[in-house]
């Protein structure tokens, strides 16, 4: 797992029947049940469980009452935020709707939570006891009168959940004060902050460090101020998060009002990273809202990217990552691995994957990953790749499932990952289809948010680099240049969501997720595979796609710009769109080369 502070991770259990079970279950079912159990894991100061879809509390503060007992499961060192991440991905698997008492319900998410966060799950007897109860005559019989009865109180919304903050990643409010921000900050209607003491108000500033600001003075006895709020609200809505909005009573908040001099309300005092940018007063919307729309655009100049009118390029980068969920003939592969697909980590994920595709992901338990994981890396140095190719083939299926992809994304030192790119690069191992499934599993690590950030760093950066580029030279099998365009694709555009992110629509500011020498050693693989590509449109597409998304929104003075120069990038994209081109692109594969090649790579390649 990822290093960092360790912190303890508990698991809360209760008990539904509140005794019930106990007293009756032996002459109701003909064996002794002890309780129906729900429940939760508990981190940082917050509880989380599965019901209405993943919900949250204060620990205790449930509609389940105080828990019967409290198990500590061990420590985790990963970041609240690749938790918050995680916890998003599951979102799809634990949704409100998909709740079911017996086959998918709180236990089944604290089980998965708890693998993830320390390497392993909760204890057996409170998974199997669903299992249990239906294996009996009456319980099968019950199971209806039974679910109906829980449902109400197993998906009750959560009585005290805690707010959200600023600072706080999302679906995981802190609540303790680690974060920076205490339980007397509050957020009101359209994304606006109250700021009740001079801590509320600092920590609020500090949080607008890397953006712009706009703090409402205000006042009870203030008749302007509240004609004049709700268009405070709207302009907060409508900044999606780009600017933070503050709301000051000075009425109430007097140690602000007093450091801030504030003489007079409605006051308006505007920010950029920190430094006072615009200072007025008076309650016209007008004014208000031209003076917002001026502190965007100083704290988010325009990137001159953004005025070229590139409608094929834009809609064609904006789709989300390409995976491979091909689904396997599994007889037809258990057959090709012969021996190797009788031993115990390859029948657990082969139940995983069947379970999966003819019941649904919600049903499918996630086998043992670290068996799993041991028996790959073992497999890569031990078998011929004709065995490899089909156990690598369904580590790719697997990896659709985020809660598989996400355990990959902290497993210490990546290492089946490290150990999957090397054996697919290695001259020996390194077959064409060993080269092509690998390449299709490492695009299925796009499925989860947690992996893209390793992928894009040492030193499995360099494996992908190394593995795309002898893939794009192969001028024999279109497919594994296809494959490798698509694996540049998914890694150009993660790259370019957070150099926007960085700082939305701004020039200043911008971060990259690959290095400059990364971009520029895909930029110079890009624009030789477009030159040599005559055969496979679906690369020649795929290759263009990126080469844009590597050039969109770059540093105006970096060496991107002006490596695109230096290679004739232009010219080249150019004259793919051309008519003698169009046989291979199609029409629209030919405007997307005319846009790329003429507006993006020509005219703004210029500096201004």
């Amino acid at each position: 797992m990822a290093s960092g502070e360790e912190r303890l991770v508990q698991l809360y259990v209760y008990d539904l029947s509140k005794g019930l079970a106990r007293m009756y279950s032996q002459a109701l079912l003909g064996r002794q049940v002890d309780a129906v159990y729900h429940t939760s894991i508990v981190i940082d100061g917050v509880e989380i469980y599965y019901g209405a879809g993943i919900q949250r509390s204060y620990p205790g503060n449930t509609h389940h009452g105080a828990p019967e007992e409290v198990l500590e499961l061990g420590y985790t060192a990963l970041p609240a935020d690749v938790v918050a991440e995680y916890l998003e991905s599951m979102k799809e698997i634990y949704a409100p709707e998909s709740y079911d008492l017996f086959m998918h319900n709180c236990n089944n998410f604290t089980d998965d939570f708890a693998t993830f966060l320390v390497g392993q799950g909760i204890p057996k007897h409170i998974t199997s006891l669903p299992a249990d109860v239906l294996s009996t005559p009456f319980g099968q019989m019950l199971r209806p009168t039974i679910d109906a009865a829980m449902r109400p109180i197993t998906t009750a919304p959560s009585l005290d959940e805690p707010p959200s903050r600023p600072s706080d990643p999302p679906l995981l409010s802190l609540a303790s004060t680690s974060n920076g921000v205490n339980g007397n900050l509050s957020q009101q209607h359209a994304g606006v902050w109250v700021a009740h003491t001079l801590a509320d108000y600092d920590r609020l500033m500090a949080s607008a460090a890397n953006k712009g600001a706009v703090v409402f003075f205000t006042s009870a006895t203030c008749p302007p101020c509240r004609v004049v709020y709700p268009h405070f609200e709207q302009l907060a809505e409508e900044s999606a998060g780009k600017l933070i909005f503050i709301k000051v009573d000075v009425s109430k908040s007097y140690d602000i009002g007093s450091k801030y001099q504030i003489r007079a309300t409605p006051t308006f005092h505007s920010y950029i990273r920190g430094e006072k940018f615009d200072e007025w007063t008076g309650g016209h919307p007008g004014t208000l809202k031209a003076n917002v729309n001026m502190l965007m655009n100083a704290t988010y100049p325009p990137h001159p990217h953004e005025s070229l009118k590139l409608p094929v390029f834009i809609s064609s980068a904006s789709q989300p990552p390409v995976t491979y969920p091909r689904q396997l003939p599994m007889d037809k592969v258990l057959a090709k691995l012969g021996k190797v697909g009788t031993e115990a980590p390859v029948v657990a994920m082969k139940d995983f994957i069947a379970t999966k595709q003819s019941k649904g992901a919600i049903e499918a338990r996630v086998p043992d990953l670290h068996k799993w994981s041991a028996f790959l890396q073992s497999s890569f140095t031990s078998l011929p790749p004709e065995t490899l190719f089909p156990l690598v083939d369904i580590f790719r299926l697997s990896l659709v499932d985020p809660r598989v992809s996400a355990f990959y994304a902290e497993e210490t030192g990546h290492a089946s990952i490290q150990a999957l790119l090397n054996t697919a690069l290695s001259d020996e191992k390194g077959i064409y289809q060993l080269r092509l499934v690998t390449l299709h599993a490492i695009c299925n690590l796009f499925s989860t948010p947690l992996f893209p950030p390793h992928l894009v760093k040492a030193p499995l950066v360099a494996l992908v680099i190394a593995l795309v580029t002898g893939c794009l030279l192969d001028e024999t099998h279109p497919q594994l240049r296809v494959a490798a365009a698509t694996l540049i694709f998914n890694i150009a555009a993660y790259n370019q969501k957070v150099r926007t992110e960085s700082s939305p629509g701004a020039v200043a500011g911008r971060v990259d997720a690959l290095s400059d020498d990364d971009q520029i050693q895909l930029l110079a693989t890009l624009v030789e595979a477009v030159d040599r590509e005559q055969e496979s449109a679906e690369a020649l597409r795929g290759l263009v796609l990126s080469l844009g998304l590597i050039v969109y929104g770059a540093r105006i003075d970096g060496e991107v710009l002006e490596l695109v120069g230096v290679l004739e990038a232009a010219r080249i994209v150019g004259e793919k769109g051309k008519k003698a081109e169009k046989k291979v692109l199609g029409d629209e594969g030919a405007r997307l080369c005319k846009e790329v090649g003429e507006e993006l790579l020509a005219k703004g390649n210029r500096k201004p």
